[in-house]
């Protein structure tokens, strides 16, 4: 009887295990945001102040984990990016403004899928040389990229420091004084079919985005399928506003009027008749006919005559 019990519970424990999804066995690939709290939460932990998420320095850090997972797994030095730019090189191009007593700084890290982000900060990044990036005391602002390539998970963190004016006293300058500027945004011209396409210029976020289109944030994002965290990057297209589903306005090409009146026919001419002379064929067949009727009453008539002629002269010889 034991014996049954165990067959049929291992049974369905082997039923259990191929029954669940295979992304829940999957460990979900954190996000830049996930890795920016992890930060702060070690932040916390060291008693130091949380850094505050810049949308320049996102994309710089997001650029640079999306060129990592294009080149990868075999990368010799993962702070140079294309054409060897460096994090700040990369931070300026995005729009961030790096003005004097300020210094960009950078951890990045190739793992494997399955490996959690936990062993990327306390494992990984457990050095002076990282831990100085993250527990900077001078760190103001942060930029986080995680991409995800061929099994494996590449992180970029930039950390944005100010060590204050040039006379060395490591005194930090005031938040506000970092605080990157709000770049115009010019509207788009609409397309002939109606949509608006808009080009992300540096410095642009989707909430400045918005406002000059006059829409929200979650529209932008329900148009263009982008996630709640979604990083908008210089040279990206959005789409504002979907072709109208009205019928295009074509040119009207004047077409010459034709005439109402109704066009007067040509007048046939009328059929000349020779005009036969009255009773002529008649006439004609009459003249005939009495002719031969004259001429057969002679006949009769000299007949008669004849024969009482002949009848005469026969009474008299008797």
């Amino acid at each position: 009887m034991r014996k049954t019990i165990s067959l049929i519970i291992t049974i369905f424990s082997l039923i259990a295990v191929f029954l669940i999804p295979i992304e829940t066995i999957q460990a979900a690939v954190p996000s830049s945001y996930d890795l920016v709290t992890a930060v702060n939460d070690l932040r916390a932990n060291n008693g130091l102040s949380a850094l505050v998420t810049d949308g320049s320095l996102m994309a710089a850090a997001q650029g640079q984990a999306d060129y990592l997972a294009s080149i990868g797994p075999n990368i010799g030095n993962g702070h140079e990016g294309p054409g060897g730019n460096r994090a700040v090189d990369r931070a300026i191009a995005a729009g961030y403004p790096v003005v004097q007593g300020v210094q960009i700084i950078e951890c990045w890290a190739q793992t494997l899928s399955s490996t959690s982000l936990e062993t990327v900060i306390y494992s990984i990044w457990n050095d002076p040389d990282h831990m100085g990036v993250m527990l900077h005391q001078y760190g103001v602002h942060v930029g986080a990229g995680v991409a995800e390539a061929d099994g494996k998970i590449y992180y970029i963190l930039n950390v944005a420091t100010v060590w204050g004016s040039s006379n060395g006293s490591g005194t930090a300058l005031p938040t506000s004084d970092l605080t990157p500027k709000v770049v115009p945004v010019d509207v788009a011209t609409p397309q002939p079919d109606g949509s608006i396409i808009h080009v992300v210029q540096p410095g642009q976020a989707l909430w400045s985005i918005a406002i000059a289109y006059g829409v929200t944030v979650e529209q932008i994002r329900l148009l263009n399928s982008l996630p709640d965290n979604a990083i908008i990057y210089e040279g990206q297209e959005l789409l504002i506003r979907m072709a109208s589903t009205a019928t295009p306005t074509h040119t009207i090409t004047p077409t010459p009027r034709q005439s109402t009146r109704t066009p007067i026919p040509p007048r046939t001419p009328d059929a000349v008749t020779t005009p036969t002379p009255a009773g002529m064929g008649s006439s004609l067949l009459g003249d005939i006919d009495r002719q031969t009727l004259g001429l057969v009453l002679i006949l009769v008539c000299g007949a008669g005559l004849a024969l009482v002629l002949l009848g005469t002269f026969r009474k008299g010889k008797e």
